[in-house]
């Protein structure tokens, strides 16, 4: 009686220690997610203050779980965010959230947001080396993003950056630049997200090198009437940049 009056004790102390660990993971989930939220909060101002916030939110977050793909995935995208923002050391920031977005891909190989934003960093050094040296990066911005298709292929910024990549780069025989291929991904953007500005920008630029002048002046003064264009000043800028060459 005795023996077994102690195994039931000994299977309920079991019970409790796994209800507390799985209480103690649910409030770290928990914590995270408050966490996550708040920086996206932070990052879709657009403000250079509120994305440093965010990037020590999400640093302080880390720092407790370092293995945490959505975490690691965010910071890589607010040092993109801050690279675009700063003048200072701005390769060097890109580098660190690229740094970033590798451990996600690592951690979460089959989360496309990893892939996403390795790649959109990818792009931006190449940018930020200057132009010999991003052609080096062309192809594997553009393997980047392929494989984000491969996981969602309704991911619509994958297909924006494509279409900006092919819009951009020299064609064949130095590149992958395919006016036509440009096009074609903007439109599958605007079919997933018809609403978003950037996508507008980037589709009245196609529509530009199509020497389509008319369809793109309109599209572009459509992105003009959204009210990101008040939060995102550099959106903004390549809007009036683009509409300075349509007039």
């Amino acid at each position: 009686m005795k023996s077994y009056i102690f195994r039931c004790i000994g299977v309920i102390g079991v019970i409790l220690s796994l209800t507390l660990a799985f209480t103690c993971l649910a409030a770290a989930q928990g914590q995270v997610g408050a966490v996550l939220q708040q920086a996206n909060e932070l990052l879709a101002t657009k403000q250079f203050s509120n994305i440093e916030q965010a990037i020590e939110l999400l640093e302080k977050a880390l720092a407790g779980e370092p293995q945490n793909g959505d975490l690691l995935w965010t910071l890589a995208k607010a040092y993109l965010y801050l690279g675009d923002r700063t003048t200072d050391q701005k390769l060097a920031v890109y580098e660190k959230g690229k740094a970033y977005a590798d451990q996600a891909v690592e951690v979460v190989p089959n989360n496309p947001h990893g892939h996403y934003w390795q790649g959109a960093l990818m792009g931006r050094i190449g940018q930020t080396r200057g132009v010999l040296n991003s052609l080096f990066m062309v192809r594997p911005l553009q393997e980047a993003m392929e494989r984000v298709l491969e996981l969602d292929d309704r991911y619509a910024d994958a297909h924006y950056v494509l279409s900006s990549l092919y819009d951009q780069a020299p064609g064949w025989p130095l590149s992958v630049g395919n006016k036509n291929k440009a096009l074609e991904h903007i439109e599958i953007a605007l079919e997933i997200e018809p609403d978003n500005p950037e996508y507008k920008v980037q589709y009245a630029t196609v529509l530009l090198s199509h020497k389509r002048r008319d369809e793109a002046l309109e599209v572009l003064m459509e992105a003009f009437e959204s009210p990101e264009m008040e939060i995102d000043e550099i959106l903004r800028k390549d809007a009036e940049a683009l509409l300075a060459k349509l007039k």
